[in-house]
């Protein structure tokens, strides 16, 4: 009897909750054209948010907008998989091999590929559910397998302009002089070294900079005498700046401004879309347990330190004919609405427990 297929789509909105702002790994605007107008305030170091051109009927033209990638939100899903994985697996701990393919998909090697076989890939799949939804890079033993689950990039309704999250390091002693008190007499002989020196460092480099800016008028001008002075005396500053550095350990101040990060503001709504076709029961089963996973440890993105991240999402369902809602409710769980869509979730989460009843780390890995 053929296990039957689903063609499984969410649709439906991804939110920064809780207060708690969104951001993500930075991006090089030097990358891309048009940064102007894409990033119109900050700093050049400021962490930025992607920007994707989208149409909006309201404006009746095309504006750059920030946006969550696809890539951090498929990767959280699929290590909360992974980790529904390893409760089903009859060990504890696995293998690096395959910890690197459930995580990441593997790691690719240089030379050939495996041959294609698509009698082995897709025993592959049956045998590892995981691989079947998100697909593996090529290796020794098997060519590139694609993966069943297509996950969209999460898009704002509305054009916006995200807030510049920044701040300043500062010295902890001169915040707070007291704490000398904590140090040793040998730690607060280093500090009035490290301190001079850093004094030194902020000195030169100024000093550096101003002859700089002679040298380069006195090449304009033409003038080889003050040329060759103006070198000799950056040569003379450099050794001084080098050494200042040795002493303090850094060429950077302890107190400093930090250039900032964007972020898509907590509580705005993001269009998202999710979509699963041609999988069996037990890969539905798998992707509604890491939903569940994901779902009460519900972190996207970065500076999760600084309370960024949470997110809640609601999605309508159309699953073979059933309609229905998921919603990630931040550290309680998936909440599924609507029969008789709640009952087959149900039945595919069982089916998938069946399946891995048993499981080996071996039988998991390509043969």
């Amino acid at each position: 009897m053929d296990t039957p297929l689903f063609n499984l789509t969410l649709t439906g909105t991804v939110s920064p909750a809780f207060d708690s702002p969104l951001a993500t790994a930075p991006i090089r605007p030097s990358r891309e054209a048009d940064t102007l107008d894409k990033y119109r305030q900050g700093e050049d170091k400021t962490a930025r948010l992607p920007r994707m051109a989208k149409y909006f009927p309201d404006i009746g033209g095309l504006a750059y907008v920030p946006y969550f990638p696809a890539a951090g939100i498929r990767g959280a899903l699929r290590r909360a998989a992974r980790d529904v994985m390893l409760e089903s697996i009859q060990n504890d701990t696995w293998g690096l091999e395959l910890h690197r393919l459930l995580t990441i998909g593997g790691v690719g090697a240089s030379g050939p590929e495996g041959d294609i076989n698509i009698s082995a890939i897709r025993e592959f799949k049956r045998k590892n559910p995981l691989i079947a939804l998100f697909g593996a890079t090529s290796g020794a033993n098997h060519a590139w397998v694609n993966g069943a689950l297509s996950v969209g990039h999460a898009i704002p309704y509305h054009p916006f302009t995200p807030t510049i999250v920044t701040g300043v390091r500062t010295d902890p002693l001169q915040r707070n002089p007291h704490e000398i008190t904590l140090l040793d007499a040998a730690a607060v002989a280093a500090l009035d070294t490290i301190c001079n020196a850093a004094r030194t460092v902020s000195r030169t480099k100024r000093q550096i900079d101003d002859q700089e800016k002679l040298l380069k008028a006195a090449k304009k001008a033409g003038d080889d005498a003050t040329v060759a002075q103006l070198t000799s005396q950056l040569t003379e500053l450099a050794t001084v700046l080098d050494q200042a550095v040795g002493i303090a350990g850094t060429d950077l101040s302890v107190q400093m401004p930090l250039p900032g990060y964007e972020v898509i503001p907590p509580g705005l709504p993001l269009s998202h879309r999710l979509v699963a076709t041609q999988i069996n029961d037990v890969e539905l089963g798998l992707l509604v347990l890491a939903l569940d996973k994901f779902a009460k440890s519900p972190f996207l993105g970065a500076h999760h330190a600084q309370g960024c991240g949470i997110v809640e999402a609601s999605w309508e369902v159309s699953l073979g004919g059933m309609a229905g809602t998921l919603e990630i409710k931040p550290f309680m769980g998936l909440v599924v609405t609507g029969e008789p869509l709640s009952e087959c979730l149900d039945i595919a989460k069982a089916v998938f427990r069946h399946s891995m009843a048993g499981c080996t780390e071996d039988s998991l890995l390509p043969s």
